[in-house]
């Protein structure tokens, strides 16, 4: 049996989330998951009209130690066996915000490091004004060229979550990001990806989301282009905000990587990839 690894969950360390840790730990242990990575939001800079995420990274670091001490994790001989509550953040790119994050990844010593993109073009796409006068196809492949730029400019990572997170809010009758369609703005994203080490993440709330009379999907051909360029692993994440959404649609995820030919899901411990076979 496959031991999930959740790498993409939000404590109460999140704006908009308010999941305890410990009760997170027994929920995903009950559910026979290998591990928890706590990977709340850190967004600098938000735009007017959007939400600020910033989180008390000592606080929170110092929260999961206690927890990991009190509850006898990762390898200390508690109830919970092996295990592995892991220290993570997931960071919002901007331009404008990479001289903070540089100084934030090199500071803090952090298991895993998420790179999203929340707010583009002065928007969160979460409240649609991105969307206004924009066609699907431009709305969608500029979002992907933003990204594309950005890990550029800020490599220091170890997963690229939701890179359709632009298509879960707008009211385009398009609900999936194809390879077909936007495969010249993808590509060069997951090319970098396999040239850098790092990981495409399946982020399961996204698929759980039905919008414009239809359940959001994920495009397998995008993860079988991933695996033809050199990609075996695969992140899975819940992007959990409490825990009955903690490894939601796991078991769907797996037989997805499975058929587009990965061989591996990943989790970080210290920055380091730790392999658990598909």
């Amino acid at each position: 049996m496959v031991r999930f690894f959740d790498n993409h969950s939000h404590s109460y360390f999140s704006t908009d989330s308010k999941m305890d840790i410990r009760e997170a730990v027994r929920v995903a242990y009950g559910k026979g998951l290998a591990g928890l990575a706590l990977t709340d939001h850190m967004d600098y800079d938000a735009p007017k009209g959007a939400k600020p995420f910033l989180v008390d990274v000592p606080a929170q670091q110092a929260a999961i130690d206690e927890v990991v001490e009190e509850m006898g994790l990762n390898g200390r001989g508690g109830q919970y066996g092996d295990f592995r509550l892991c220290k993570g953040i997931e960071i919002g790119l901007q331009d404008i915000s990479m001289e903070k994050i540089d100084i934030l990844t090199k500071t803090y010593k952090f298991d895993s490091i998420i790179a999203s993109l929340h707010f583009i073009d002065g928007h969160d796409p979460y409240y649609k004004e991105y969307y206004k006068g924009l066609d699907c196809f431009y709305a969608y492949s500029h979002y992907l060229d933003v990204i594309y730029a950005l890990l550029k400019q800020n490599p220091d990572f170890d997963i690229l979550g939701h890179y359709d997170y632009v298509a879960r809010y707008p009211d385009y009758p398009q609900a999936c990001i194809t390879y077909k369609e936007f495969g010249d703005h993808i590509e060069p994203i997951l090319s970098y990806l396999v040239e850098h080490g790092k990981t495409l993440e399946i982020n399961t709330k996204t698929y759980s989301i039905t919008r414009a009379g239809q359940k959001m999907r994920l495009d397998i051909d995008i993860l079988r282009r991933f695996r033809e360029l050199g990609g075996e692993a695969i992140s899975f994440g819940s992007d959990a905000h409490g825990t009955g959404q903690i490894a939601n649609l796991f078991p769907w995820a797996h037989e997805v990587a499975l058929a587009a030919g990965l061989k591996y899901e990943v989790c970080f411990v210290e920055r380091r990839p730790q392999y658990i076979k598909l």
